[in-house]
């Protein structure tokens, strides 16, 4: 049986991904599509467009089989915790052969390469990484760098773009943890990831989300995204998010109630960012503005934005590292077909997986598991999400909501 995994945000749905998604399936000769799916906010620190399990429904009536969260730890991070979360869940689901992902290169070879440098880190690499951060670049700019001076331009320009720079890193992790799972690459085809042109039928994602900044009315963006998305958005119980603004007071008041000690010791802060931030929250009349005061050239616009979230929700460094040594896992189930519903009693009766399945919060986590480690970042980033966005936590909260199920079968 080939089950294939896709790793995604889905923010929203888009022409681009579904024909990913189909390509995927001819390719791996899919059996099942399971999703790994960020929940409600995005690796680059933003609020999703649509709460997870809108964007799970989405996903579903557009051909995937069963969508799993990627929790809130992972999900709003860099791209190599990213692509290590996703790729162990789907190592620990026991059942999935390939692991399907786009990349603007299409190459697998070229991105193994550069997956397998990145893996071993030799001394040699390590010593031109830590030269150019040295220089005050950022880490991706150093990164790049580093791969130039020892490996040459055409190496390094597989870490330039964004599709490119997840696929070396779902790859790397898929050296560093021995996976099974068979490699699918698929070219991206339409317009580059921060192309803002909605022209095109397979315009990106970001220029989705401006398109709808400007106009919340979904019929201007009914040409680049499938029917099952735009029925789903005319659906849904709220408005689209098209900005963090909403954030802003409960951000200022957390960062003027947190001492700079413990700020430095928020994932993502350090080498003084804390410092910056504290003042800066205060003459600081927006998020934008607030994000504008600590932007530089070693900390890039996503680790700011990363930091914030990672401040209001109070992820700390010592909490994350040392969780990641021994991390307690977890698949939780956003929503499924009928299909999905059929590989999850596969799963449960071939006791295939190493981690858990979490289908209903209330009765398969006790308090005191130690799922929580991570679980009650994904229920508090939930609550954050909904207060900002809904004006009340109960409705949309993770106690409440149940996988959506679609009864689809061939």
């Amino acid at each position: 049986m080939n089950n294939v995994g896709i790793i995604a945000e889905y923010n929203p749905f888009h022409n681009g991904h579904l024909y990913h998604l189909q390509e995927t399936k001819k390719l791996g000769q899919a059996d099942h599509v399971v999703v790994i799916m960020s929940g409600n906010f995005t690796q680059r620190g933003e609020p999703a467009l649509y709460d997870k399990w809108t964007r799970a429904e989405m996903a579903v009536r557009n051909g995937v089989d069963l969508v799993i969260e990627l929790p809130f730890v992972f999900a709003c991070n860099n791209a190599e915790y990213f692509a290590m979360g996703a790729v162990r869940i789907l190592n620990g689901l026991g059942c999935i052969s390939h692991l399907s992902f786009g990349s603007e290169s299409g190459e697998l070879e070229g991105l193994l390469k550069v997956a397998d440098l990145l893996a071993e880190e030799e001394p040699e690499f390590k010593e031109a990484l830590m030269m150019f951060l040295g220089q005050g670049l950022s880490y991706p700019r150093a990164r790049y760098e580093a791969l130039k001076k020892l490996e040459g331009e055409e190496v390094a320009a597989l870490i330039r773009d964004p599709n490119n720079i997840l696929a070396v890193e779902y790859l790397k992790q898929w050296i560093l943890t021995a996976s099974q799972m068979k490699p699918i690459v698929v070219k991206r085809k339409g317009r580059s990831y921060h192309d803002e042109s909605i022209d095109d039928a397979l315009s990106s994602a970001t220029a989705i989300r401006r398109k709808l900044e400007e106009n919340r009315d979904i019929d201007h963006i009914l040409h680049v995204v499938p029917e099952a998305t735009t029925d789903t958005m005319r659906n849904a119980e709220s408005e689209p998010v098209t900005d963090s603004e909403d954030l802003f007071t409960m951000l200022v008041y957390k960062i003027l109630t947190t001492s700079n000690e413990e700020l430095a010791e928020i994932l993502s802060a350090g080498e003084g960012l804390e410092n910056k931030l504290k003042k800066a929250v205060i003459k600081s009349k927006n998020l934008n503005e607030l994000i504008a005061s600590v932007l530089s050239k070693r900390y890039t616009e996503t680790r700011i934005k990363r930091l914030l979230l990672h401040t209001l929700i109070s992820l700390r460094k010592d909490d994350f590292f040392r969780n990641l040594e021994n991390p307690h896992l977890y698949a939780r189930v956003l929503a499924f077909s009928g299909l999905g519903a059929k590989l999850l009693r596969h799963i449960k009766r071939q006791e295939c997986n190493s981690i858990p399945i979490i289908t209903n919060l209330n009765k398969e986590v006790p308090l005191g598991d130690p799922l929580w480690e991570f679980l009650r970042y994904d229920v508090l980033a939930s609550d954050i999400y909904n207060l900002a966005y809904n004006k009340e936590i109960y409705r949309r909260s993770d106690y409440v909501c149940k996988p959506y199920c679609e009864d689809r079968n061939p």
